[in-house]
């Protein structure tokens, strides 16, 4: 794990080295998210649609991340919502709570964990991006709207503004191209694996870059994200693939990828709708450090 960690670590501190330097640094920052929401996760999602097997595991996985996600977001609601925070902020660790980094750092640490057995946790990783993906994209996305936005917010207009964001653009247009059945060119998929591959490093820049060290009491606020997202969340999982009968190397790496750290798109998204950023980066930072330290003894358990 440590393998995964240091690289991850020492971008983002590439990004806090170069908020310091260059202070016209943060209109890069913002331009780079942008990048991300309309070209290089909109890759990702339909990269990972595309490539994604079709058997029971394809609706398994996703009903388990599922659970554990609305588990989380109900308790993330009731923990912040009646908080003396900013509205903003509510809705930030609301998101921080809820989703995970399945992905960019999930399928590295479980790779490196379960060697042998890289095509099942592959496929268990990438139904937990597509589900946690959209859930976020659309849920997540209304719930940053509601909290974000100056105006009155009705769920018609959060609806569409969430339909408006790219990735999920993507995703529509990977089911549909799956489901007709035709072959899907290899340029194009080697197109968007070439994009797909940029995204951790420009995201944890991007975190980096919005990083700063000037304490506030909102940063108290990483130990009950981490509760819920590390402790709560694979627990959840842990009971939800009982019912299910997802067993075996599925059943563990669905359990790890529970108690990964919170999603970098909740990032994203909070930067879109004005969310409180600077809090949910500290946040993100803290909870990915402590994982280190959760995710071993998650997996003793298993």
């Amino acid at each position: 794990m440590t393998s995964v960690f240091l690289p991850l670590a020492l971008i983002a501190l590439l990004g806090v080295f170069l908020r310091q330097l260059i202070p016209s640094m943060e209109d890069n920052r913002r331009a780079m998210n942008q990048m991300v929401l309309y070209v290089f996760l909109p890759a990702l999602v339909f990269h990972s649609i595309m490539g994604a097997p079709i058997d029971r595991l394809f609706y398994e996985i996703p009903l388990v991340a599922a659970s554990g996600v609305f588990v989380c977001l109900a308790v993330g609601f009731l923990v912040f919502r009646f908080l003396p925070i900013p509205g903003p902020t509510k809705g930030a660790m609301i998101l921080a709570a809820a989703f995970g980094n399945v992905t960019y750092f999930g399928l590295p640490v479980l790779l490196g964990t379960f060697i042998g057995d890289a095509a099942e946790v592959t496929e268990v990783a990438v139904l937990y991006e597509v589900t946690k993906s959209s859930l976020n994209l659309t849920i997540g996305a209304m719930i940053a709207i509601a909290h974000g936005s100056e105006e009155s917010i009705t769920f018609r207009k959060t609806a569409l503004e969430a339909l408006k964001l790219p990735p999920v653009w993507a995703l529509a247009a990977a089911i549909a191209w799956k489901g007709s059945g035709l072959l899907c060119p290899a340029f194009v998929l080697h197109t968007t694996a070439l994009l797909a591959t940029t995204v951790t490093g420009i995201m944890m820049l991007s975190l980096g870059m919005a990083l700063k060290f000037k304490p506030t009491r909102l940063m108290g606020l990483a130990l009950p994200v981490a509760a819920i997202k590390l402790l709560l969340s694979p627990l959840v999982i842990a009971l939800a693939v009982v019912p299910l009968g997802v067993t075996g190397i599925y059943r563990d790496a669905a359990i790890l990828e529970g108690a990964m750290p919170s999603q970098l798109l909740s990032f994203i998204i909070a930067g879109r709708f004005k969310l409180d950023e600077e809090t949910m980066a500290f946040v993100i930072m803290a909870d990915t450090v402590l994982a280190f330290a959760t995710l071993p003894l998650i997996h003793s358990f298993l």
